[in-house]
């Protein structure tokens, strides 16, 4: 075996240019494959990231009914004792950080002339900023800490499509627990610009006290939104969520308690399809590269008809000629799938450290809600990377069998009389 592998690499030192030809086609190959899944997992957890920051939280506590009512925002599945409650969350696992209640309500938004239905959210403003980032997504004014009494905070989208600024006054109405209809006047306080357009188009956040004057509230939480600590990957986070989910079920087993993963399936559904399409992708374009290295080493054999003759003629068998040119795939696979490698870890290594311009890649392109920010960074994922160059080796194996069948069927008197 040891001779046939030099004569094998030496024949694809010869052949230079069709051995570089099908390197780089490969090279190329691989490393977009390793650039392209780094950045669609570097999407996937900007996404959830932003959904555990500014919408859903690291995981929710809700009642069953509440749950199962979930499309009306109801306001009479309330979890009983939410103070008791948020201490046994807090006690209950080390990577639960903080908690917060809300309480969400659909409510209608007026300027006088034209009339909104919104998603509106009673919080309490400090303990809500230990669990999201809404504050620092607030482009004008204050957050509801820093406000006063009847002051809210809108979407900024929301404000534009209702013509009004900081310190308008707004006509907030909304059904109570008494299934009575309230409403008040309300001065906007500050405008969000989160990198959920949904929460920009749409939510209202008023402090608690405001809430239960307008809705009679009387203590009333529909849900508790929990934060967690930080993780390394996006399967980690999924993974540290789930546990924490696990051990709060088995403290609070009357409530119902779901992680991120849920609270983010839809989402994560469509990234899995987004990985099969990408699967694709990598497929042909090493079956591209497969043909290649069919090409040269099919090349390489008529090239090198009357050789073949010569090593048949001192003993070489059929079975070792078809190993010395699957061999030469072999090695021109190698070097292709190790250069794709290395290439795809440097481009990660690059988007992992600077990230990219999000807003420059998709412009104004509405993302069918999902939650974005401005700078989008390559995760790591060298599973991947391993499967990249085992792929690219499989197909150089396969493709190279092809014409290494055909040298070794070729008889020695043809072959020496090849000119």
């Amino acid at each position: 075996m040891g001779t046939l592998f030099k004569i094998a690499a030496r024949n694809v030192l010869r052949n230079k240019r069709r051995t570089a030809i099908t390197g780089i086609v490969m090279m190329f190959g691989i490393g977009l494959y390793i650039y392209a899944d780094s950045i669609l997992k570097g999407m996937d957890r900007m996404t959830i990231d932003n959904m555990v920051r500014y919408t859903e939280s690291f995981l929710k506590v809700r009642t069953p009914e509440y749950v199962d009512n979930l499309q009306g925002n109801p306001l009479d599945h309330g979890i009983p004792d939410p103070e008791g409650v948020i201490r046994k969350i807090l006690a209950a696992d080390p990577a639960v950080k903080a908690a917060a209640p809300r309480t969400r309500f659909v409510a209608r938004l007026s300027n006088y002339e034209d009339e909104i239905p919104v998603l509106a959210t009673a919080v309490d403003p400090v303990r809500d900023r230990e669990v999201f980032r809404l504050p620092d997504a607030v482009v004008e004014g204050s957050w509801l800490d820093a406000a006063g009494p009847r002051d809210i905070v809108i979407g900024a989208d929301l404000a534009r499509e209702l013509g009004v600024g900081l310190g308008d006054y707004l006509l907030v109405s909304a059904s109570t627990v008494y299934e009575n209809v309230n409403a008040d006047e309300y001065r906007v306080a500050g405008l969000l610009a989160t990198p959920d357009p949904g929460l920009n188009k749409s939510a209202l956040f008023m402090a608690w006290a405001d809430a239960d004057a307008l809705l009679g509230l009387d203590g009333l939480v529909t849900e508790i939104a929990v934060a967690g600590g930080s993780y390394p990957s996006l399967n980690a986070l999924l993974d540290g969520s789930d546990r924490a989910a696990e051990s709060l079920g088995r403290a609070l087993p009357s409530l119902r308690i779901d992680p991120i993963r849920y609270l983010a399936r839809d989402y994560l559904a469509m990234r899995e399809m987004k990985g099969k399409f990408s699967s694709v992708i990598i497929l042909i374009v090493l079956a591209i590269a497969g043909v290649g290295i069919v090409n040269t080493i099919l090349m390489a054999v008529y090239a090198r008809i009357r050789e073949i003759g010569v090593l048949r003629a001192y003993g070489m068998t059929a079975k070792e000629i078809k190993r010395l040119f699957t061999l030469e795939g072999l090695i021109v696979g190698a070097v292709g799938s190790l250069a794709g490698v290395l290439l795809g870890i440097g481009i990660v290594a690059l988007t992992a450290t600077y990230g990219l311009s999000f807003e420059s890649i998709v412009g104004d392109v509405d993302m069918g809600g999902i939650p974005i920010m401005d700078r989008l960074y390559g995760e790591w994922n060298f599973g991947n990377m391993a499967f990249g160059f085992l792929f690219g080796m499989f197909v150089s194996f396969i493709s190279a069998r092809i014409p290494a069948k055909r040298a070794s069927k070729m008889q020695v008197t043809d072959a020496l009389r090849f000119v």
